[in-house]
């Protein structure tokens, strides 16, 4: 039985490396993206993982949710960053598409959680010498950094 449960808490677990394929993506956008979808995960809270299990999502289905809708988010944060659209909209489609079978309510509270996160990132992001936004394009060693494949 613990086996099983250790396989459950690494599936769940988002790393570096599903945002990049080739050494060339491992820039500070793309880890922008990853710590995004590190936010998101952190703000669903135990309710709402319960309420979610309840319509038999599992840890690894958030934590596969997460990787999605950030990366499914990339073009709107880019064109938001780039002019192109006047405001960022994040979107619910995602998340219905991911999870088909769950009600308004529980895509609304998802909703909600990507917004907070979007924020969050916001906030963090000002005071962050990283600058993964204004230097979207440079390569970032942390990719490569053993601590978040722990």
């Amino acid at each position: 039985m613990k086996q099983i449960q250790s396989n459950q808490k690494k599936e769940a677990k988002i790393l570096p490396s599903d945002f990049f394929s080739k050494p060339s993506e491992k820039t500070k956008l793309n880890w922008f993206f990853f710590e995004y979808a590190l936010e998101i995960q952190s703000r669903i809270d135990r309710p709402l993982r319960k309420k979610l299990k309840r319509k038999h999502i599992w840890e690894r289905d958030i934590a596969e949710f997460c990787r999605r809708y950030a990366k499914e988010m990339k073009q709107p944060i880019l064109d938001k960053l780039s002019g192109k659209a006047p405001d960022m909209i994040l979107s619910h489609e995602p998340i219905e598409e991911f999870f088909p079978s769950l009600n308004d309510y529980l895509i609304n509270k998802l909703l909600a959680v990507a917004v907070e996160a979007w924020e969050g990132m916001l906030d963090m992001c000002v005071s962050c010498p990283i600058r993964c936004i204004s230097e979207k394009d440079k390569i970032t060693p942390m990719f490569d950094d053993p601590y978040y494949y722990k």
